[in-house]
């Protein structure tokens, strides 16, 4: 039976995570070139080992990140009747209640479509979280005014399809607190 306590588990797509783990690959394979081309003269070569470090330091991460996803059998987002799990990315949002949620809308960034969850006590969640992963999660927040956003990447269901249940189950918790405050008078 469908309901809107039904949870539902995502994980994460293999193929598209295998893609962007191949991807970060060539990209530090690119780094290591541009830091062992000898063809080049002095000037260009001090330029060359600087972006090449950053390449390897950067696409290095993301290739090691997209490997544990690929490889790990974690779901990577859990919506139920509480709220929602988000593990989507590295700077993904964790346990969040449905209480917690101000709004849940989409939008696009930089031509990928998101969701984007704007919380309550923004502030309070992103003290929790740690030095990286909240000056990361603060620039996306100043950027879409979303506290939370989730990128089709690290999903199998159509970000679309996920918005939706996202919402139902979000207005079903919403429209029972706005019923039991009614209710208290």
């Amino acid at each position: 039976m469908n309901t809107p306590y039904e949870q539902h588990v995502e994980y994460p797509n293999r193929k598209r995570m295998a893609w962007l783990t191949a991807g970060a690959a060539i990209f530090v394979a690119a780094g290591f070139f541009l830091i062992f081309d000898t063809s080049s003269d002095t000037n260009d070569s001090i330029l060359s080992n600087v972006i090449g470090i950053l390449s390897i330091l950067f696409f290095g991460l993301c290739f090691c990140y997209s490997l544990v996803k690929m490889v790990k059998k974690e779901p990577s987002f859990v919506i139920n009747e509480d709220g929602f799990v988000d593990a989507s990315s590295y700077t993904a949002g964790g346990a969040v209640a449905w209480k917690d949620v101000e709004n849940i809308f989409m939008y696009e960034l930089m031509g990928q479509k998101m969701i984007g969850v704007k919380l309550r006590d923004e502030k309070a969640f992103l003290d929790r979280q740690n030095g990286m992963k909240r000056k990361l999660m603060t620039v996306n927040s100043n950027m879409a005014d979303a506290t939370i956003s989730v990128a089709q990447s690290s999903l199998t269901m159509p970000l679309d399809q996920l918005y939706i249940m996202m919402m139902r189950h979000w207005r079903h918790v919403s429209d029972g607190m706005i019923y039991d405050s009614y209710s208290h008078r």
